[in-house]
């Protein structure tokens, strides 16, 4: 076959530009340091690169923002909670002292108002919150758990429910035949219905205690289990109307049971003692005193409701949505309690919660526990100041006939009986309030131990994608960066053979048919 110069000339450019292809395409990978430009140039690199960049955004993702977000919601939920096992310890301090009976008078005066201001500490500290949002009330983030002033507690109006079993049953000490200040007054000696002189003395009474005092004297839902309920209209005079009744059910040791038919009344007396069948609903003190048969029923069938209503909420006080059902008698709006977890994607499929509930860890009854020792502390004060009511009135000139001293005698030994089991109440009180406490502590400290649990657990997802980004990192870089070595070597071989091929092809381009006919 004849080979013309044309065909040689066109088979040098066309071996040219094939080099000159090769050397561009190696130049555009030296200056961007990746295999492919375009999708088109390798689809099996692109479409693994678009999967590797995504798993790399994910993980950046987790351990950029939401990790650390995480860890911060926690950090700050496990300083409130130690913040509040400090407090609780102080309030331990204060009972065992309490249960020497070494207070002095004067620190008697100052008690009531340090108990209270930690109970108002460790409520406080469930309204802490984490870049503005409260971290104990649960998906109410925007609410804090107690009450910031009294214009925000001014409308709030709610039905609340409240569920007991047999652990929930406490009892009270009710004085009985105790002076009063009008009885010192009037010189008024306790006798019986004989005229005989009886003197103080005290009785146990078993009681429901609410999660609030001073709740509204309006309309209540008691409940014994087993549609054993009745609805209670306290009227303006103070009566009382059921609509339904209330039986208490005794099982006897013959298996037999007795049903007690179940009366309710209201009483403002602390002191009050309710008969064997009979609910005493004292509304200023939050308690339902219950008779000795009530009393045994609910601890056999160890169930027990009140729905009741509270409006008059202050300063300081709790919102009940973060502890019970509640209805909001202004809205309409229900609020059935439940779990609410907050959870935060912490890896791939991999969810961890964050929050801590109010109710998980701060125990309304705690400030209950401690109006109780403040009350049997005042008791004393109380008492006290009526002895030196009765002394002074023993040296006033005005009761020097021998009738009223005799009187203020007796009036004094009553008294004087009186102290002594208000003191040994106050003891009891406070022995009693140990145990509470303990409990109030074991509390915090098993939600600190699962904040704890659950922020080992994010550590180590964080290590796990540390490495898991190290890794895809290099997968990437493996998957898209060029061997820089290896490519200014093909580079330059490439070079050099295109300055060949060029320095071939111009000598084939001299030659010409002229040059053969010379």
């Amino acid at each position: 076959m004849r080979i013309t110069n044309q065909m040689m000339i066109n088979s040098s450019i066309s071996n040219i530009q094939v080099n000159k292809n090769q050397i561009n395409t190696l130049s555009t990978e030296l200056s961007t340091q990746k295999k492919i430009s375009k999708p088109s140039d390798d689809p099996i690199i692109a479409i693994r690169a678009l999967r590797l960049r995504s798993s790399l955004d994910e993980v950046t993702q987790y351990l950029g923002k939401n990790i650390p977000d995480a860890s911060s919601w926690l950090s700050v939920t496990h300083d409130a909670l130690d913040e509040s096992n400090s407090i609780i310890k102080d309030l331990y301090k204060y009972c065992v002292q309490g249960s020497t009976d070494s207070y002095s008078e004067s620190e008697r005066n100052t008690l009531a108002e340090s108990l209270n201001k930690l109970v108002e500490a460790y409520y406080e500290q469930g309204n802490v919150d984490y870049a503005g949002r409260y971290v104990f009330t649960g998906h109410a983030t925007d609410r804090p758990l107690t009450y910031q002033s009294d214009a925000d507690a001014k409308n709030v109006d709610y039905s609340i429910t409240q569920n007991f079993t047999r652990e929930d049953l406490s009892t009270k000490t009710a004085y009985t035949n105790a002076y009063s200040n009008d009885d010192i007054l009037n010189l008024t000696v306790k006798t019986d219905a004989n005229g005989n002189i009886i003197t103080p003395n005290i009785q146990s009474v078993n009681r429901i205690q609410l999660a609030y005092d001073e709740i509204n004297g309006g309309t209540f839902t008691l409940g014994m289990g087993n549609n054993n309920s009745a609805n209670v209209t306290i009227n303006a005079d103070g009566t009382v109307t059921m609509n339904g009744s209330l039986t208490a059910d005794i099982t006897q040791a013959d298996g037999s049971v007795v049903q007690n038919q179940v009366s309710v009344v209201t009483t403002s007396d602390p002191d009050y003692i309710p008969g064997d069948n009979e609910i005493a609903i004292n509304a200023t003190t939050g308690e339902l005193l219950l008779g000795q048969n009530v009393y045994q029923s609910v601890y056999q069938n160890n169930e027990f409701s009140v729905t009741y209503e509270k409006s008059n909420f202050i300063k300081g006080d709790i919102d009940p949505t973060m502890y019970f059902d509640c209805v909001d008698n202004n809205t309409g709006v229900v609020y059935d309690k439940k779990s609410e977890d907050i959870e935060y994607i912490v890896n791939f499929s991999q969810k961890l919660k964050v929050n801590t509930e109010a109710d998980e860890a701060f125990n309304i009854y705690l400030g209950r526990n401690v109006n109780d020792l403040v009350n049997t502390v005042q008791n004393v004060l109380d008492i006290d100041a009526q002895i030196s009511k009765v002394e002074s009135m023993q040296k006033d000139s005005q009761y020097s006939d021998d009738a009223s001293q005799e009187k203020l005698k007796t009036i004094m030994e009553g008294l004087t009986k009186q102290r002594d089991f208000a003191k040994s109440e106050m003891k009891n009180a406070f022995e009693a309030g140990i145990g509470q406490m303990q409990g109030y502590m074991d509390q915090v400290s098993n939600a600190k131990a699962d904040v704890g649990n659950r922020q080992i657990r994010l550590d180590l997802t964080k290590t796990r994608l540390t490495e898991q980004k190290t890794n895809f990192t290099d997968l990437k870089s493996q998957n898209e960066d060029i061997d820089l070595e290896e490519i200014v070597v093909t580079y330059t071989s490439a070079e050099l053979v295109y300055q060949a091929a060029l320095s071939a092809a111009s000598k084939v381009v001299q030659q010409s048919l002229l040059d053969f006919l010379r």
